[in-house]
């Protein structure tokens, strides 16, 4: 009997639709960026602590708007205070975020051709229909519709052979896709409702299968 029992499991994933395989790597958006070198990152060899406040006044530095306001006063004293301390210990910010900029459109090639899933948002490429066969998956909610798309290493362009049945408020619910990464650039043209726009792309996926997100 012990002897039959590979068999068995061989023919019951052949016949499953899809066989669950132990070769998908279950993958975060950040695995999508190339890993900077040990003697190339600024931060390394510091503190958990320590690179939870660097990237918290990185944040603020990038992000803070232009003009101070009342409301915004204490996060410029925040940044303004601890960037005189950082520049002491070699730790450039605005480097840190010109660097980041620049490799914005880097990929990682580790991942070609990997048996992949990756939970993000779905973003169908024609919204006339109500099922979806090529979209755009993306980190974040409204990513490319209310909000600058994000670089072309966090938008995965993504071919299902079956079509998904899809409704338009589920732009707002979190999917998971498995299916094979490829790194591949591309440009996709975006259609919405004030309009269009182009998307830079760095990967594709072909689909195996497309399931609510479950954390």
């Amino acid at each position: 009997m012990k002897r039959l029992l590979p068999l068995i499991t061989l023919l019951l994933c052949v016949n499953a639709l899809p066989c669950q395989s132990s070769d998908i790597k279950e993958i975060q958006w950040d695995n999508l960026i190339p890993k900077l070198p040990a003697q190339d990152n600024p931060l390394a060899g510091l503190s958990e602590e320590e690179v939870d406040f660097i990237e918290y006044i990185i944040y603020l530095r990038e992000f803070l708007p232009k003009e101070v306001t009342p409301e915004n006063q204490e996060y410029y004293d925040e940044v303004n205070n601890a960037l005189p301390e950082l520049q002491k210990k070699d730790i450039d910010v605005d480097k840190i975020i010109a660097d980041r900029r620049n490799r914005n459109s880097a990929v990682n090639t580790e991942l070609d051709n990997q048996e992949i899933k990756l939970a993000g948002y779905l973003l169908p490429l024609d919204l006339s229909g109500n099922a979806v066969t090529d979209f755009l998956l993306v980190p974040y909610v409204g990513a490319c519709i209310h909000t600058p798309p994000p670089p072309q290493n966090q938008i995965v362009y993504a071919v299902s052979a079956t079509p998904t049945p899809y409704e338009v408020d589920e732009l707002f619910k979190p999917v998971s896709v498995t299916g094979r990464l490829q790194v591949k650039s591309s440009s996709k043209e975006l259609y919405l409702s004030d309009g269009s726009s182009d998307i830079n792309i760095g990967y594709s996926l072909s689909v195996d299968r497309i399931e609510a997100y479950r954390p």
